[in-house]
């Protein structure tokens, strides 16, 4: 991995700022966003919520991704989702992705059982020419003990439609959350990208990142995350920033 000059890091700058500024934008709206999240599978019936999220990734080639999402939970154990995402490579920036989420949850944490489950279907629309469809399926996992909050998604992803790669794409995320009070939650997330299942690459080539988060809230419904990745793995960009804004509307 190979660090690169002064003017490269003012160009991610400049980016990370031009986030801020989108973020706090959005914040005016309802708001809740998945740029580079380690999911929940708690549902609460009746929320509806907004999230406006960007991630920068500074490497050979710079590479940012802005996301939107409003969702929606009609019943206390299925929610909903929309995200429109752009992305920016080499300072083009064009509409990427249109993702339907669904999370059906099916276990609540309580005395006799010790996790939080749900699953989660998704369908994203490529919008980029010669892009394919894809769908994917995740099991998010959640254990709260005291001020600790443990979260494990593990998932597959595969292509659909014409010009399709068939092969299974693994996707595995874990954090570690502490909360301090006062609003405040830092946090250790991993993010794990294996590439395709049928033809498994050493763990150097594939896509492994670790780093501290720090979520605040900002108002009792408006939160704000700022996240720091390093690359575990030879596939994995040199460094990745990114800053989220979840508002959840009072049920």
């Amino acid at each position: 991995m190979t660090l690169t000059g002064g003017e490269d890091y003012q160009v991610t700058a400049r980016r990370l700022a031009a986030l801020i500024f989108i973020c706090v934008s959005l914040a005016g709206a309802p708001a809740s966003a998945s740029v580079l999240s380690v999911s929940s599978p708690s549902v609460r019936e009746g929320e509806i919520s907004l999230e406006a999220g960007a991630a920068v990734e500074h490497d050979a080639v710079e590479f940012a991704e802005y996301a939107f999402e409003v969702s929606y939970s009609p019943t206390g154990f299925w929610n909903t989702a929309l995200e429109f995402s752009a992305e920016d490579r080499n300072g083009e920036v064009a509409y990427a992705v249109s993702a339907w989420k669904n999370t059906l949850q099916f276990i609540r944490q309580d005395d006799r059982t010790p996790v939080s489950a749900a699953l989660r279907l998704q369908y994203e629309l490529a919008h980029a020419a010669g892009e394919a469809d894809e769908i994917a399926a995740r099991l998010l996992l959640r254990h709260d003990s005291g001020p600790l909050s443990y979260r494990l998604n593990v998932g597959v992803e595969r292509e659909i439609g014409g010009g399709e790669n068939s092969d299974l794409i693994g996707d595995l995320r874990a954090a570690v959350r502490y909360d301090l009070g006062n609003g405040l939650a830092p946090a250790i997330e991993y993010l794990g990208d294996t590439g395709s299942l049928h033809t498994l690459r050493r763990f150097e080539n594939q896509d492994h990142r670790l780093g501290p988060v720090l979520y605040a809230d900002v108002t009792g419904t408006l939160r704000l995350g700022v996240g720091y990745y390093a690359p575990l793995s030879g596939g994995a960009p040199d460094h990745t920033f990114k800053i989220t804004l979840e508002h959840a509307f009072p049920r």
